[in-house]
């Protein structure tokens, strides 16, 4: 759900944002991205310089969240919908950083969206009976990255997937499962941290292409190679590349599929 307000004018709570994203009861959504210039955002105005927006993403339960990489992709075509960003190259502000987007006229919208990080120590992922072990992948955000024999194994994804040792994400993680579709295609499910299951997870799909880069015996680092994985989701696909210099580069279509207002008197009764 996109929420415009260049001069950060609205407050959104974290009860706001889940009345919002209540799929039953609000208009519903994994998430909101609150449009915001990062002149105008506390959090942003440092980024000002090089970044003229500022991407404030709140996870669907209302808390605030570094980086939504297939926000990003939103967020940037709505920049261009709204007529404040034409097609080509871009800068966008985050709380993960600045991130470079380019909007093809294809429709596809690609996001630089920086480097992963793979933490040492072991995690174990466990749903019912059975468990895995898990790459601990950083994208800015952290990620548990569990190799499966089937999706269904991953359970309904309605409570996080526990995750040992116990503090080894003291802020949450996001729990990816994957499994094998062909060479360099993969196919996931995803529980993120303070939304549940989703459709997508554009950071969770770059953690998954490179904790399966790095199964394969591939890191571009050490080969000067790119390597490149298609990722589905159920929402649909996503293209990653992991190039040599470490920068990860995340491809895929962004569409808006409704415009309207919200009723300030259904917000403030939902808020009682």
């Amino acid at each position: 759900m996109i929420v415009p307000d260049p001069d950060n004018a609205i407050e959104l709570s974290p009860a706001a944002v889940a009345a919002l994203c209540d799929r039953r009861a609000g208009i519903g959504g994994d998430g909101v991205l609150h449009v915001v210039r990062s002149a105008a955002h506390p959090e942003a105005r440092e980024l000002a310089g090089e970044a003229e927006w500022f991407m404030d993403y709140r996870n669907g339960d209302g808390s605030i969240a570094e980086m939504c990489g297939n926000g990003v992709r939103v967020f940037a075509r709505y920049l261009q919908h709204a007529g404040h960003v034409a097609e080509g190259d871009l800068t966008i502000a985050t709380r993960g950083g600045v991130k470079s987007v380019h909007i093809a006229k294809d429709g596809d919208v690609t996001v630089g969206m920086g480097g992963a990080r793979l933490p040492e120590g072991e995690v174990t992922v466990r749903v019912g009976e059975r468990s895995w072990p898990a790459r601990n992948v950083n994208m800015g955000n952290p990620h548990a990255v569990a190799f499966v024999a089937d999706l269904a194994h991953a359970g309904d994804l309605y409570s996080p997937p526990p995750v040992r040792p116990e503090g080894a994400y003291p802020d949450g993680v996001n729990v990816e499962f994957v499994v094998d579709r062909g060479p360099r295609h993969v196919a996931m499910r995803v529980h993120e941290r303070g939304s549940g299951e989703t459709r997508s997870c554009g950071t969770g799909a770059c953690a998954v292409a490179v904790a399966t880069a790095r199964r394969d015996g591939a890191d571009p680092a050490v080969t000067g190679t790119p390597a490149t994985y298609t990722v589905d989701v159920p929402g649909g696909r996503l293209v990653i590349t992991e190039r040599p210099d470490g920068q990860i580069e995340m491809t895929g279509p962004a569409v808006i599929v409704a415009e309207g207002a919200i009723d300030g008197e259904w917000l403030e009764n939902a808020l009682r």
